[in-house]
């Protein structure tokens, strides 16, 4: 099904049943772990969300099997091409929102430090003084992380079958701050008419501290890190999705100063 430098990931059957088979790479082996260890949490506590069923796992080899879901993925593409309808937004939004209710015990090391990658996005000179300033601000307004998201939510590891969404690809799961799925969502969907103010709406709802300050923090890295992955890309379209990613972080610098100061 899908061969990369990180992972290999194959469909067959099981004692007669459609499954999927991810064997990891040494490099990735911790994200192999990791999604492991998700599944050893959904056995003990029942996620809210829909998720494909674990029947074999290896950490040693580093090796998952799980069912093989009946229906498509949202959309395949990192930025889908075609807008998002209103439908499938409605279910993954309903689904972020039960994830962040859902509060299991999970190892201290599930937690995401924050403050060393904002660091390195400084070494890098990513922040001019007052930027600085302004999100190590937002991160002391968020408080520590404590919301539990998928970690990599883009349309493509959301699966519509059985009258639902479900959520697919556990290895990024961590301990957020809150807004860190929302944030990946409005990244992702900015040419998808109405999806950000959705999104938005959904952040607004939210009483402080889980409100725009950590969705602000969350948005911030991961700009960052989407336009330098865009610094390797050659082609048109990804060329012209810089140019906007440069937009965004701009506007959200903005955001950024204002909402420190306020």
């Amino acid at each position: 099904m899908y061969r990369s430098r990180t992972s290999l990931v194959v469909s067959g059957t099981l004692a007669g049943a459609p499954v999927v088979a991810k064997v990891r790479t040494p490099e990735w082996r911790r994200q192999c772990e990791r999604e492991i260890e998700a599944y050893d949490l959904f056995d003990t506590a029942p996620p809210p969300v829909r998720v494909p069923r674990r029947l074999v796992s290896d950490r040693e080899s580093a090796v998952l099997v799980v069912e093989r879901l009946a229906g498509e993925v949202v959309a395949p593409d990192r930025f889908p091409a075609a807008p998002v309808s209103d439908a499938d937004l409605s279910g993954v939004l309903a689904a972020v929102e039960r994830l962040r209710r859902w509060s299991p015990e999970v190892p201290a090391r599930w937690r995401v430090d924050y403050a060393p990658m904002l660091e390195g996005m400084r070494a890098r000179d990513a922040f001019d003084e007052a930027h600085w300033t302004a999100v190590r601000r937002l991160l002391e307004l968020a408080g520590p992380p404590r919301e539990l998201g998928h970690g990599d939510l883009v349309l493509a590891n959301v699966v519509r079958t059985a009258g639902e969404h479900a959520l697919i690809d556990w290895a990024s799961a961590a301990v957020f701050l809150p807004g860190a799925d929302l944030a990946q969502l409005w990244l992702l969907l900015g040419d998808s008419p109405g999806a950000r103010d959705r999104i938005e709406a959904e952040v607004a709802a939210r009483p402080a501290p889980d409100g725009l300050a950590p969705f602000l923090v969350n948005l911030t890295l991961l700009l960052y890190r989407e336009r330098r992955a865009h610094t390797r890309f050659t082609d048109e379209a990804a060329q012209g999705r810089a140019v906007r990613l440069d937009a965004a972080w701009e506007l959200t610098r903005e955001r950024v100063l204002r909402h420190a100061a306020g």
